[in-house]
């Protein structure tokens, strides 16, 4: 956590003097994204901004409450993440691990942290420089939901209206890199097993490490479909978080918590994830049913 803060505060420092310039230039309806210049190899810095709001722009009509939002953006081999501290002026630092024009590379990173802002992460609670991490689990597997979502949709944008007309041709490589993210053998569910089991066998260890990869991903792979077919699901999870988070806390009173806090046209998404996690959790005991007539949850 000191080597975070430290590296806030230098990127903070870094960019600051940029910020100005980034909202002077991007329309209010759209979040303001600046890039700093630095190692990003053969890619012009213009050229990774306009790809950042590429990303931006597909995902923003599902969390209009982030519309003002300014996000200065650096490499470094820290990357990628958010940090937890903001820039002085209250802009999200956001560090990108990729060089050259892999432009796929680029919105699949970008649009995980992206992901972390939505899903606000910086209320989660923080005491004595230590993070409530019972539960970024989740948020990491619904991030990396999301980034994949973001590819096929960018993909979709640059086909239809591409941000240079030569651009069209790059559209393609995003949906692959969507498929190839999905066919890696470790984002496959073993066929005989549920994901209900499967998670039951893996909550110890998710709960404990937030940042195991390979499970995330399986899971994120699970809930793509969950995700892109359940109406409302993007919007629901810009309201996760909004109550702080506490280590003696349930799961389970995690995901009613951010039921309460969405409102009740966009929870069925919110539904189906209780459904899902309770039955391991509650090991046997009646599972809960949710009703959203009066907004209770039982």
């Amino acid at each position: 956590m000191r080597l975070l803060s430290i590296l806030a505060s230098l990127t903070a420092m870094l960019l600051i003097g940029s910020s100005a310039r980034a909202t002077d230039l991007t329309p209010p309806t759209r979040i303001a994204i600046h890039v700093k210049h630095g190692d990003w190899g053969t890619a012009r810095v213009q050229d990774i901004e306009t790809v950042l709001r590429s990303v931006a722009d597909v995902l923003l009509p599902y969390f209009p409450q982030h519309a003002s939002d300014r996000v200065l953006v650096a490499s470094s081999q820290q990357g990628p993440r958010v940090l937890l501290e903001k820039s002085p002026d209250g802009a999200y630092l956001v560090l990108l691990n990729v060089q050259d024009t892999r432009w796929d590379q680029v919105a699949y990173q970008f649009s995980h942290e992206l992901c972390h802002i939505f899903t606000n992460y910086e209320y989660r609670e923080i005491s004595h420089d230590i993070v409530a991490r019972d539960h970024q689990w989740f948020d990491e597997t619904l991030c990396e939901t999301v980034s994949i979502f973001a590819l096929n949709r960018v993909a979709s944008s640059w086909e239809h209206s591409p941000p240079y007309p030569h651009w069209r041709d790059y559209a393609p490589a995003f949906r692959e890199y969507a498929k190839r993210l999905l066919s890696e053998q470790h984002r496959r569910l073993p066929p005989d097993k549920s994901i209900a089991e499967w998670y039951s066998e893996n909550r110890e260890e998710l709960e404990g490490n937030p940042y195991l990869r390979e499970k995330n991903e399986l899971l994120a792979a699970w809930l793509l479909p969950l995700l892109e077919n359940t109406p409302g699901s993007l919007e629901a999870i810009g309201y996760l978080n909004l109550e702080k988070s506490s280590s003696y806390k349930s799961f389970r009173a995690y995901l009613k918590s951010w039921y309460s806090c969405c409102p009740q046209g966009k929870r069925d998404f919110i539904s189906q994830m209780i459904a899902l996690f309770d039955r391991p959790e509650r090991k046997g005991r009646t599972m809960a049913v949710l009703t959203t007539s009066g907004g209770s949850v039982y």
